[in-house]
Formats: structure tokens, sequence, C-alpha cells
């Protein structure tokens, strides 16, 4: 089989469904088209472009989204499944690469304007949505307990997430700093604080955001270019800040998997603050002020 190449600047941007309010929690899309395919070697893996999706793709400090891309093969008229275990996003380009192995025999490459249904593995997408949300309850918790600082890394991934702020916190403070933090994180969790995702023009968003504090520069988000950009704003238990990531839509959407802050590092001018799903934040603080500590 020949294998197809693209150029991805001569593909039209992807619609990135998930970027509005209610397109963040669709997990199907029954209306995207093919705009280009390539396929890799004599395997079964693809790499698909497609008009609109809903995938996130990797980027921000969040994993990528997976899921499957599903078609009929006009040769037989059988239906074709992809499994896309990476979706990423050319930033200078805005155009979406999903990247996966058919499950089923492939006949030939489906043509360009090939409709598709693309959908979202739904429970690993809400636990993805819940940490980064989290991670941005870290954020008004920080704020809460008058440690604002400008954060500078945001690790969103399962395997230990946190977030990190320049700045530093006197070594006989930590303690009860993180217990104030903790007992902040889990306050604005019970309150059940509705998310809010809008994309405002670069100078509104820059306002919005840097209300607080001069926390964050748009150059970094999208914005500083000649011609203005619109920036995607999410607020977060009522810290809005530049964001490309999936949510759930409330604070409340924390409590049945108990995420929490469970520890802090100090170290060169850098805060990191760990969190996690756990059952077992109270019982580890203990253990875990011994080892933030020694930083």
């Amino acid at each position: 089989m020949a294998e197809e190449k693209n150029d991805d600047a001569a593909l039209p941007p992807t619609e990135m469904i998930y970027y509005s309010y209610e397109g963040n929690f669709e997990l199907e899309c029954n209306s995207s088209k093919i705009v280009g395919i390539t396929k890799d070697g004599d395997d079964d893996t693809v790499e698909v472009f497609l008009d609109r999706t809903v995938m996130h793709a990797q980027g921000g400090g969040q994993p990528t989204d997976k899921g499957t891309i599903t078609y009929c093969q006009p040769t037989n008229n059988s239906e074709v499944v992809i499994a896309v275990d990476k979706v990423t996003v050319n930033r200078a380009t805005g155009v979406a690469s999903h990247r996966g192995k058919t499950t089923n025999a492939l006949v030939c490459l489906p043509a360009v304007g090939t409709p598709v249904r693309v959908a979202v593995d739904a429970d690993t997408r809400r636990l993805l949505s819940e940490c980064h949300t989290a991670g941005h309850v870290v954020d008004s918790a920080m704020a809460k307990c008058g440690k604002l600082m400008r954060p500078t890394k945001g690790y969103h991934f399962l395997d230990g997430p946190y977030v990190e702020y320049e700045g530093s916190i006197v070594a006989d403070e930590r303690p009860q700093v993180l217990k104030d933090l903790q007992a902040a994180f889990k306050a604005l969790v019970e309150e059940d604080i509705p998310t809010k995702i809008e994309t405002l023009p670069e100078a509104e968003a820059n306002e919005v955001c840097n209300r607080i504090a001069k926390n964050f520069d748009m150059k970094d988000f999208g914005g500083g270019k000649e011609v203005p950009t619109d920036i995607r704003v999410v607020t977060v238990a009522g810290f809005p800040c530049p964001c490309g990531g999936t949510h759930v839509r409330s604070t409340g959407n924390l409590k049945a998997r108990k995420w929490g802050i469970l520890g802090m590092k100090a170290k060169k001018g850098v805060i990191r603050i760990k969190y996690a799903k756990t059952h077992k934040t109270e019982q580890l603080q203990t253990r875990l002020h011994a080892v933030s500590l020694q930083y």
C-alpha cells in the first residue's frame, strides 16, 4: 500500500471542540471529516488529521485523550476503527494529529472528506479533567492563604501531579502553611464552585488573569503577536488563568475521589505543591511533612 504524506502547513486548522465551555464536556462527534491521513510504514499505525475533534491534544501539563475514530470503508462497506493513543497539535498551524492503530483490516486509506465518528474514552477524560481542575484549585488555595506566587509549571499527569511556583516559604512556616493549604483546598471543594471557561481578546484576558497579581504573561499562551489573539481563560474556584485543558463542571466534582493537597517541597526559589486523589490525605499528612521539610 502506498504511503501518503501530508504537510501540516497545507491543512486547515482543526476546530478543537473542547475549547468552549459546553464543548469541554462533549465526548463524541459525528460530524468530523478527514482532511489528511498518513500511514506509518507497513504496520497498521496511521496519523489522521480532522477538520474538528473532541479529543484533547497533549499539552499545557495535561496528557493526551485516548479514544476512537470510526469510519466506513467504501471498498467493502466495512467499519474501520482506529484506536487513538496520542493526540498532538502543531501550535504554529493549529492542526491536530490523531495517531493510532486500526483494530481491523485496512484495505486502503480513506479519502479526504470521509466522514468519521470521533469518540473519547470517557473514564480517562473524566479522571484527567478532575486532575487538571484540582491543580487549579491549588492555585486558588494558594491565593486564599495569602501565598500568591507566580505559577511556573503545572504537571497534571496521574503519576504524581503538582503545581510549581516561583518563590519561597520560610522553613519554620512550612508545616502550618501546608495545613492551611490543605484546609483551604478542602473548603473550596466543599463550596462546589462552578467552573468557567471563556475565550477572551488578549487585552481582556490579560486584565482578567492579572487582576489579583501580575502572574501571567500572555505571550506564553499565544498572545503578544502582531495581530492580537484570543486567549482561552479558565476560572476555577474564583481563580482565572490562561489554560487549554479540560475540566469538570464544579469543584464539588472533586469530592468523590477525595482530591487533596499531599505535600510541599521548597528548593532553589521554587515551591512545589503536590496533590492527588486519595482516601488517606489526613493519614499521610504527618509523613509528608517530614518529607517536605527536608528540602
